[in-house]
């Protein structure tokens, strides 16, 4: 039943931190916006949701972990939780090195001006988000298939 359990809570939180990319993708991409509407909505977003979806990264990397020392007798799920575990800590790692930072300027910026290489910092920071997203969305498919491939056990 602890199996389950945590299974359910790394599948849950991998899940939400995953829609949450996929929100951004959609509505984040720095293309045709204006620079203070961009820094208006970046920092807006840092303030809001930067906290919540990176707790959601943590605790879904945390339980696919947790899930592949479980399973570690299963060993198709058991491989499949592995792969996951790296995708979800490689996001965690890009967030941190790759966006943070670049978070971390834009929290900065003026809105009314914006600095004059504010479109290729917010280019950098979509290019990181979206591989990111990539490497997200394959750990999130890994989970499902060790979800569904696994055995009553």
């Amino acid at each position: 039943m602890a199996r389950k359990i945590v299974l359910f809570a790394a599948l849950l939180f991998a899940a939400l931190a995953a829609g949450g990319g996929y929100v951004v993708w959609w509505d984040y991409n720095p293309d045709g916006m204006s620079a203070a509407f961009y820094v208006e909505k970046m920092q807006y977003a840092i303030r809001v949701i930067g906290s919540p979806l990176f707790a959601v990264v943590g605790l879904g990397t945390l339980f696919t972990m947790v899930s592949a020392f479980l399973a570690r007798r299963d060993r198709p799920s058991f491989y499949f939780l592995i792969g996951a575990s790296i995708c979800f800590f490689s996001v965690a790692l890009i967030t941190r090195f790759g966006n943070v930072p670049i978070l971390n300027q834009i929290e900065t910026w003026d809105i009314s001006s914006p600095p004059s290489n504010w479109k290729e910092l917010a280019d950098k920071w979509w290019w990181i988000h979206n591989v990111r997203f990539a490497v997200q969305i394959t750990g999130l498919s890994l989970l499902i298939w060790a979800v569904l491939g696994r055995r009553n056990t």
